[in-house]
């Protein structure tokens, strides 16, 4: 006996008591498929009358009960019974999840006990799982608070650098053990050598030609309130007030203020700082905007002019022996790409620093799949070192999308693919989609990306440490992220150094409209059509 009891009576009744007393669902079904036991927790938590075991037992049963009550969303019923008896008979350990027509979310985990005994367990998880996302909602909006917060931060510091750098007292600053570790431009002006000493931070001491008032030299009313004033002449022949105060560290700060032609500067200079930050703030919005503006457009109508001039070449190339259909097809590919162009210009019209107004996504149905094999095709005929190898057969072959956004989404990838591979290498096109998404991964061979820089890779104008001598804004990226998300969709990478990155786009499976055909898989590379890069 591999347990104890000292109650034989009790032993008898055992397995009534244990499976009573459990708040879980607990059922077992024997090797034929039959439910030879559910304990009353479990027809709570599944909505199953007894009744309805207890006329027939078998899971098959309980199974077309639930369907045709909609547990199971909607669908043919007999081949949602059949998917589901499937399941059952795999070999394996079972953990779902499954939400029921009142919203309550039910867990559901199931092995087998011995040879084709399969207990099930049940347990109502809808609160936790409220819990969960309730969690989740409160860590994104500290992240959401938390990123606002360093960006004005930021802002403010760089506002006040600037400020500080615009006022025409002359401003220097001390540590606590007396080091040099700031002095604005006009401090720099009266004192040229400090420059060297700011970069190492000298002691005050060693700074020649330089010193501050010392405490005797004040009154003893400025010792008490803990900022010394003075007036002296310098070695320009100007007359300066000193006002040297303490920082809260235990540093100390001066304060250089020319005082040879103005008495009244204090009320002047409040005045004229108040304006100067007003105009700083909007020269800093508008030169933000215009910087922007140019590194976005820019780097967009590489690849349309790429195109432009790759179809006209071949066309100058061919001109006397191309056939009239490759003709139009060379010109159709440059009038795509004027108008892709002219779309971003018109789109980029309301740029700004804050937002871009040309995301607004217009989706209509259209071919999705030959969409993106024109992309790959083009990109390929682009570059004659290029190597692009797609499978697009897993693909919908239609769908409901922005074509331009999606154009530039893959455009930007596949273009990093080919800058940052060697000639020749192999890129390689995967198109898949399940229940949940469509997927367009794109794969290079090329120099990778170091792992600490990946979480900002994303990030507008970052670019990765080691593609220094490479041309590239850190536009593409960016605006490939902002530009998904706006379809519903996201992108993820994966990346080695030295050995290469994978980049795969998420689009939702919503926007899907009809079966892709997998009896035809699209799969092509840059052999497959000789004649067609020969012309």
């Amino acid at each position: 006996m591999p347990y104890f009891i000292s109650n034989e009576n009790i032993e008898n009744n055992l397995i009534s008591f244990l499976m009573e007393s459990v708040d879980q669902g607990i059922s077992v079904t024997d090797k034929n498929l039959n439910i030879v036991f559910m304990n009353r927790a479990a027809c709570k938590m599944l909505d199953i009358p007894i009744s309805l075991l207890q006329k027939n037992n078998s899971v098959r049963n309980l199974i077309s009960f639930m369907a045709e009550r909609g547990d199971y969303g909607p669908g043919d019923l007999d081949e949602i019974v059949e998917r589901r008896m499937a399941m059952l008979q795999q070999d394996a350990i079972h953990d779902i999840e499954h939400e029921t027509t009142d919203g309550r979310v039910i867990s559901l985990q199931g092995k087998f006990a011995c040879e084709k005994i399969f207990v099930s367990i049940f347990t109502d998880v809808t609160e936790q799982r409220a819990y969960e996302a309730k969690l989740e909602a409160i860590q994104y909006e500290l992240e959401l608070k938390l990123e606002n917060s360093l960006r004005e931060v930021r802002y403010n510091r760089d506002l006040l650098v600037n400020a500080i750098n615009a006022i025409d007292d002359g401003i220097i600053l001390f540590d606590e053990d007396d080091r040099l570790v700031l002095a604005n431009t006009r401090m720099l002006d009266l004192y040229p050598n400090l420059k060297r000493h700011l970069i190492r931070q000298s002691h005050v001491s060693r700074i020649e030609g330089f010193d501050l008032p010392t405490v005797g030299d004040f009154s003893e009313e400025d010792v008490i309130r803990g900022r010394h004033r003075n007036e002296m002449k310098l070695h320009d022949d100007h007359w300066y007030r000193i006002e040297q105060s303490a920082t809260v560290n235990g540093g100390k700060i001066a304060i250089f203020s020319d005082i040879s032609t103005y008495k009244d500067q204090t009320s002047k200079l409040q005045q004229h700082t108040n304006k100067l930050v007003k105009l700083l703030q909007k020269e800093i919005s508008l030169s933000e905007t215009q910087r922007e503006f140019v590194s976005m457009a820019s780097h967009e109508f590489k690849t349309p002019l790429a195109i432009i001039d790759s179809n006209a070449q071949r066309i100058e190339r061919k001109a006397g022996d191309m056939p009239t259909e490759r003709l139009l097809t060379r010109i159709a590919n440059i009038r795509d790409s004027v108008e892709r162009m002219q779309y971003l210009i018109n789109r980029f019209m309301d740029f700004s620093s804050e937002e871009i107004a040309g995301l607004k996504m217009e989706a209509k149905k259209q071919n999705f799949r030959s969409t993106v094999e024109r992309l790959c095709t083009t990109h390929l005929e682009m570059g004659e070192t290029a190597n692009i190898q797609w499978d697009l057969g897993d693909l919908p072959e239609h769908a409901s999308f922005d074509q331009n956004l999606l154009d530039q989404c893959v455009s930007n990838i596949l273009s990093n693919a080919i800058k940052y591979s060697e000639p020749g290498a192999p890129i390689d096109v995967i198109g898949r989609s399940n229940d949940k998404h469509i997927t367009i991964e794109i794969r290079d061979q090329g120099i990778g990306i170091p792992d600490d820089e990946l979480p900002r890779i994303f990030n507008k104008y970052y670019r990765a440490s080691n593609s220094s001598g490479i041309a590239g804004t850190g536009i593409g990226l960016n605006f490939t992220q902002l530009a998904l998300k706006e379809q519903g969709g996201r992108i993820e990478v994966k990346s080695k150094l030295g050995e290469g990155s994978c980049f795969t786009i998420f689009l939702p499976a919503s926007i899907a409209l009809g079966e892709p055909d997998k009896g035809d898989p699209t799969r092509k590379d840059n052999q497959t059509e000789p004649d067609q890069l020969a012309s």
